[in-house]
């Protein structure tokens, strides 16, 4: 056994507890690379074996970037800005954060771009230090490059030997999707959960933009605001991965926003009274909506069973049943309608009760899918489509079925050919209340 070797059997038997960065590498393998790398320093400091192999030539910085034991991002790097690897490495592994607010909630994935075929050994450990490799920094604020000797193993392992991590490729989408040999065995690293550079970001796309406009016209009926745009386009892009996930995400942050719950206030005053709401009964029904003190099945019953919607149906009983059958069916009442419902409030059984029957009915649900596939799809269900979401809204409230509908790729589309290019298209929204069931 050589002096070097037995240094590594010691050093990972005394300090291999200490090797906490990407701790799922072999301690004897990582440690002997700190001790190719770094001689003694490791053996002698305290600190984990990454940080012995990455702190090499920092020392005109003194602090900085260049001093954190990370490596630079790919994009900083490329020429172009592209998040890739550059020429002349591959991805020799990754590891990942876990709920990154850079990819919506999910995974990020941090991947190492280390050199090919170096003009050095590696021996077991899978990567060397390539005397032909610049080791360095661009400036203290950024990371080094070239300089880093560690491998993950857990990508391209049919390449025996690599050299330095010459920079990493940071993204949402998985890396055994990009490399099919890395394995999807998980790895984690917190402390990386906030490295970022402005080259990992893009702008939103035309058509991006075009779905956030949709989304401001059909659930809050006003164009977007720029503020508002721009924050909801870098959650579709950061939610790209995603597809309709994300975009249903996002659909329920505005079916459940304050600003939601004004519009959804006037817009079933707009169709079951036919006027906008004063100011103080605004206010107070979309505090109740906000605080949960009411939904939006609620605040519809509670209008229909109204003595002002009384009043408006002649103030007659018969004249509050048809204009009920008018409002929520969209048909006028039968005789058979009438009378059993007139014997009900003759005795003794209120207005709304009878409302909630006639709004929680089958061909009310029906009226209301109807009404949501129109408003965002701009057409009529399908008839097992409209079956399935019938039945959904007996348990359901109707807000399940419009952030569905804003998630699909249908509406995606159709936002593109309605905003792209084009005027703002809103005001949508009036007479057609949004999740009035729910």
């Amino acid at each position: 056994m050589t002096i070097t070797e037995d240094l590594t059997r010691r050093a990972a038997e005394l300090v291999g507890r200490r090797t906490s960065r990407r701790g799922f590498l072999g301690r004897t393998a990582l440690v002997g690379s700190a001790l190719t790398v770094a001689g003694p320093t490791y053996v002698l400091r305290p600190g984990t074996a990454y940080a012995a192999v990455t702190k090499v030539r920092c020392a005109d910085c003194g602090s900085g970037l260049c001093c954190d034991g990370y490596t630079e991002f790919c994009c900083h790097i490329n020429e172009d800005g592209a998040n890739e690897c550059p020429p002349g490495t591959l991805l020799a592994g990754w590891w990942k954060v876990d709920n990154s607010d850079f990819c919506f909630g999910t995974a990020r994935y941090y991947m190492d771009c280390n050199k090919a075929s170096p003009g050095c050994r590696c021996g077991g450990s899978g990567a060397c230090q390539d005397d032909a490799s610049q080791c360095g920094c661009r400036d203290c604020q950024s990371r080094k490059d070239g300089c880093t000797v560690f491998r993950y193993g857990n990508c391209s392992n049919h390449v025996a030997c690599v050299g330095p991590i010459m920079c990493r490729v940071v993204t949402c989408t998985k890396p055994w999707e990009i490399e099919p040999s890395c394995s999807q065995v998980a790895r984690t690293d917190e402390r990386t959960r906030n490295h970022h550079r402005a080259c990992l970001e893009r702008d939103a796309t035309d058509e991006e933009v075009a779905f956030v406009e949709a989304l401001y016209a059909d659930f809050l009926g006003r164009d977007s605001d720029p503020s508002g745009e721009a924050y909801w386009g870098q959650q579709v892009v950061r939610g790209a991965h995603l597809g309709a996930d994300a975009r249903s995400r996002i659909g329920y942050s505005f079916g459940y926003s304050d600003e939601y719950a004004g519009a959804v206030t006037r817009a079933t005053y707009q169709r079951y009274l036919g006027r906008e709401p004063e100011p103080d009964g605004a206010a107070h029904w979309s505090a109740a909506l906000r605080d949960g003190r009411l939904t939006a099945q609620d605040l519809a019953v509670e209008l229909l069973a109204s003595e002002e919607f009384r009043l408006q149906g002649g103030g007659t009983p018969e004249g509050f049943v048809r204009l009920l059958y008018r409002r929520c069916l969209r048909r006028e009442a039968t005789p058979a309608d009438l009378q059993s419902r007139t014997q009900e409030l003759a005795a003794g059984r209120s207005r709304k009760a009878i409302a909630t029957d006639v709004f929680r009915a089958e061909e009310c649900r029906r009226t209301r899918v109807v009404d949501l596939y129109q408003l965002f799809l701009a057409r009529d269900p399908d008839p097992e489509g409209r079956e399935y979401w019938v039945g959904v809204l007996d348990r359901h409230p109707d807000i399940a079925l419009a952030v569905f509908l804003a998630a699909s790729d249908e509406y995606f589309r159709r936002a593109t050919s309605r905003f792209v290019g084009t005027e703002p298209d809103t005001g949508i929204l009036a007479g057609v209340p949004i999740g009035a069931g729910g």
